[in-house]
């Protein structure tokens, strides 16, 4: 009976390669533009907040006329 290689081809896992540069490099940018979409999201909400406490006071300035 001949030795078992270390490195069995047929119960490798070819579809999750751990070592797949191609795939690493595009999840980690997948993750970046994930990251940037969630700062500019909160970004976004602080700008319609300023917005609309701006027109909240111009409304109430108007009133006290």
């Amino acid at each position: 009976m001949a030795p078992r290689a270390k490195f069995d081809k047929e119960s490798y896992d070819w579809l999750n390669d751990p070592f797949d540069e191609k795939k690493i490099a595009k999840e980690s940018a997948q993750q970046k533009s994930s990251s940037f979409a969630k700062v500019m999201l909160i970004v976004g909400c602080f700008v319609v907040i300023a917005i609309l406490a701006g027109l909240v006071l111009m409304l109430a300035s108007l009133a006290a006329l």
